[in-house]
């Protein structure tokens, strides 16, 4: 039975999964705004980093932590016309892997070995599904289909990314919402006020989401638009859905065989993927409004 309050404890992609509590119990220290870095790139020279708890009003969002889009004059022209400039994924800086020296390289590359590992182990939706993992939000081009489940690992609430972690990823990303639709990659999580340790190197350019919509589902919590975008309150109600202002910290992370992502489009942790397009190989969406209609795919061509 849905209770009084939903008090968001994770988010996975794009994706938030929730507890209920009643009206008596303490609140919970979710939807804590996450500080943003100090570095000049991430711009948000604008923001009040003393309290974690900022004021999303607060931050000039200026192109609104996105970059690219169908008006950037540096994106591709093929990129444009098949819609993949368009693609965004949440607040972050500019992301430009840079050289790593051969210690740290060799320690972000035991850490993805073990991502790998984890992508043996879930090869298939319904190998996630098995093990827990519930569906949030519909296939989106560039992004997949986020599934998630909720664990202590997954929430990840120093921000270090151990073992235990890296096995336990918040959010698995899938080809699509079919059974027997394949892995592609992982989306980390982290429960921390400042962006956190990560990943080996400074390459892993951890984001966050506003104006995030969910709702309770008969198998936990779903996000109708995912969570790659800012949702209307009005266009969240009409789903029957409520808004979550902001969630904490995530990266993507592409290391599936066969998915993996160019350096020029951000690398391992890049924004999107360009091997996960619609069923005719572009990356066109359908406008938001329409959405509700279809929960499992939002590609303008074919959706399902």
């Amino acid at each position: 039975m849905i209770r009084s309050r939903l008090l968001v404890v994770a988010f996975a992609i794009g994706l938030v999964a929730a507890a209920c509590g009643d009206d008596d119990e303490p609140e919970a220290t979710t939807s804590v705004a996450p500080a943003a870095p100090d570095d000049e790139e991430h711009n948000m020279d604008d923001m009040d980093h003393s309290d974690p708890e900022h004021n999303m009003e607060d931050m000039d969002h200026g192109d609104d932590g996105h970059h690219g889009g169908d008006g950037d004059a540096e994106a591709d022209p093929a990129d444009v016309e098949s819609g993949f400039a368009a693609l965004v994924n949440g607040h972050h800086a500019a992301i430009e892997p840079e050289p790593l020296d051969e210690a740290t390289q060799a320690e972000l590359d035991a850490q993805l070995a073990i991502t790998r590992e984890v992508a043996e182990t879930y090869p298939t939706v319904a190998d996630a599904v098995t093990a827990g993992y519930r569906r949030a939000g519909p296939f989106s081009p560039g992004l997949g289909a986020h599934y998630t489940r909720t664990s202590a690992e997954g929430l990840n609430a120093d921000g270090v990314m151990s073992d235990a972690d890296l096995r336990n990823p918040l959010s698995i990303i899938y080809t699509g919402t079919d059974p027997g639709d394949e892995i592609v990659g992982f989306m980390y999580y982290a429960m921390t006020a400042d962006v956190p340790e990560g990943f080996a190197g400074d390459n892993d350019f951890w984001h966050y989401h506003t104006s995030v919509c969910i709702k309770a589902a008969e198998d936990g919590i779903d996000a109708p638009f995912g969570a790659d975008v800012e949702v209307p309150e009005g266009l969240c109600e009409k789903a029957g859905g409520s808004m979550l202002e902001q969630t904490q910290y995530m990266v993507h992370v592409w290391t599936v065989p066969g998915y993996e992502v160019d350096e020029a489009d951000g690398g391992v942790f890049g924004e999107v993927n360009r091997n996960v397009p619609c069923d005719d190989g572009s990356y066109h969406i359908l406008e938001m409004e329409d959405w509700i209609e279809y929960p499992l795919n939002v590609c303008k061509n074919n959706p399902a």
